[in-house]
């Protein structure tokens, strides 16, 4: 079952069988009871929170991703203030989606911006043109956004008050509970951050973080950005930030320029009041005699000097891995061990061989169908 439809210790109601519950208009006129209000019921502001484990050390606690399991009145209401807002912004042209494509509905956006990120880095081996890729990810995006934040950044959006003051509500003394298979703790008053898994949470990620979008995306900053000739040699509209959900990569043709752009975002963060960056790694290609060659860079985020990827190496972006070669013998190497680790694990299970089969098209297809999604 997927989070969304997972079941909240706290009513134990599944939202699959409200599909066709016959007393789905009474829930209808709650919500619009609560919608017309202007707050959200003190009822509705608690819920669960589960761990999952995402990589490395689990003794180390930051190497877990908490999930937010809500009230089904909760989630069918934060469900309609979504698409509200959504409706509200797309109509009124207020996101930018050609730097932002993450949380975005009937958008590829992991597709557009690794092909786009490979024809980048080949144009500038091949036609010997000079590129600095910095590669960015926001530390604890979601756990980072300060509530005042929040009220700033709906009104920015011109969100109409009523909307702004139900959200306010919902996170003002918003309670949750984690629990594990041996223990649950206290309730905990959330004081910062929004909720994960949440439907609501990435659209408000996504509109704070437009406030930087916006700034960026005028002139003065897009031209500092990998400009690029089409067929007939005209120049194209330069490619200098690609943005999905907290991963960002900075482009440009200059290092001086990259370093602007960087600059400008530390300064967001420190408005923000958040963290700035958990992993950052820089990467560039220059022309040297008669050759393109990879080299490092020397830039800085936060008054801190950015690591280069070591000369001849890989990096990774949107699970896709990128050197000067374009080679992605990494990335096969990866999936190929991924796909061995497998095969060796469900061959060793003691189940009949349908059952296996039913393993390997469901389970092992889903692992590395992505992976050959991305590859050429």
């Amino acid at each position: 079952m997927k989070l969304s439809s997972s079941l909240c210790p706290l009513d134990q109601i599944s939202v699959i069988c409200l599909k066709c519950c016959p007393y789905l208009r009474y829930l209808t006129e709650i919500i619009q009871a609560a919608w017309s209000s202007g707050s959200v019921p003190s009822e509705w502001k608690k819920a669960c929170t589960i761990l999952i484990h995402k990589k490395e050390d689990t003794d180390n606690p930051t190497n877990f991703r908490p999930i937010t399991l809500q009230s089904v009145p909760l989630k069918v209401f934060t469900s309609c203030l979504h698409n509200k807002i959504f409706t509200f912004l797309a109509e009124n042209n207020y996101i930018e989606h050609n730097i932002q494509k993450g949380f975005t509905p009937n958008i590829a956006g992991t597709i557009e911006h690794t092909a786009h990120m490979a024809h980048i880095i080949n144009t500038a081996r091949i036609k010997q043109r000079s590129v600095v890729i910095t590669l960015l990810d926001l530390k604890n995006a979601f756990g980072e956004l300060h509530h005042n934040l929040i009220h700033k950044v709906l009104q920015y959006h011109h969100i109409p008050g009523q909307i702004n003051n139900l959200i306010q509500s919902l996170y003002t003394n918003f309670q949750t509970s984690i629990i594990t298979e041996q223990f649950s703790t206290p309730f905990i008053t959330i004081g910062r951050g929004v909720l994960q898994s949440d439907c609501l949470s990435p659209l408000l990620f996504n509109m704070s973080f437009n406030t930087f979008v916006q700034h960026i995306k005028s002139e003065k900053y897009t031209q500092l950005g990998f400009w690029k000739l089409n067929k007939t040699g005209i120049p194209c509209n330069p490619i200098h930030w690609f943005q999905f959900a907290d991963d960002a990569a900075v482009i440009s043709s200059q290092e001086n320029e990259n370093q602007i752009l960087l600059i400008r975002f530390t300064v967001w963060c420190q408005w923000a009041n958040m963290i700035c960056v958990d992993k950052h790694s820089s990467f560039g290609i220059k022309k040297h005699l008669s050759k393109s060659i990879q080299y490092q860079p020397k830039l800085f985020v936060n008054n801190q000097l950015i690591p280069c990827i070591e000369l001849g190496e890989s990096f990774r972006y949107l699970g896709c891995c990128f050197d000067f070669n374009m080679s992605d013998e990494r990335h096969k190497s990866e999936l190929c061990d991924l796909f061995t680790d497998i095969i060796s694990k469900i061959d060793k299970l003691p189940l009949h061989p349908p059952n296996k089969i039913l393993l390997y098209s469901r389970y092992l297809l889903s692992k590395i169908s992505w992976n050959l999604t991305i590859t050429d």
